[in-house]
This record gives structure tokens, sequence and C-alpha cells, in this order.
């Protein structure tokens, strides 16, 4: 009987490890690239961030990747961020909105500063 129990697991060890690897298939990605032709810039206080590396960090990352944005930067001391972007693919306003929506949403508020 205790041989029994023995060879049990083993043949099923044996069946087991002499299946072939399954064959792994990489389906090559594309991604498109779409050129941002700033034509225009907006100033606005962002309100909400607390330390330069998260805060402003997670920001700048967020709209940096944002559709229609050339550039997004903040300065953190006096919580003003410059965005030059395609006015014909976002808004100001829309850009607002997503700094509003970083990490969840509720952190981070952006006014449109008048130039």
């Amino acid at each position: 009987m205790r041989t029994l129990s023995f060879l049990i697991p083993l043949s099923f060890l044996m069946v087991a490890c002499g299946q072939p690897e399954p064959e792994v298939i990489e389906m090559p990605i594309k991604t498109e690239v779409v050129e941002v032709a700033p034509n225009a810039e907006a100033k606005m206080f962002v309100s909400g961030m607390t330390c330069v590396m998260g805060c402003k960090g997670a920001i700048e990352k967020s709209l940096n990747a944002h559709e229609g944005v050339a550039s997004f930067a903040i300065v953190f001391e006096d919580s003003v961020a410059t965005v030059s972007y395609d006015s014909t693919m976002v808004s100001a306003e829309e850009l607002a909105d997503a700094v509003g929506s970083v990490a969840g949403g509720g952190l981070y508020t952006a006014t449109l500063l008048a130039e």
C-alpha cells in the first residue's frame, strides 16, 4: 500500500513533465504617433499640490501624455502651470478638467489664468 501511494503521485509527475511547452506567439503592436502642432498656450493655477516629486510629477506626467499637449510644466513654488497645446485637438478648459482627474480625481484643481 505504501509503494502504491508513492507510485501514483510519481506517475502524475512524470505525465505532467512530459507535456510540451505551449507555443508563445508575440503579436506586433502598432502604435500611432500623432504629431502635436502647438498653436495655443495657457496658464493655470494648480491647487492641492503638497510635494514636488509626487504631486507635481504626477500632474506633469499625466498631462504631458494627454492628447493634444505639446508640453506641460508646473512651477511648484507659485503653483502656476504653463501648457502648450494644439487647440484643434483639445481646449484649455478640457486640460484644466484633466488636472482635476489626475490620480483618480478630487486631489487637484486647476483654474485658468487670464493672459
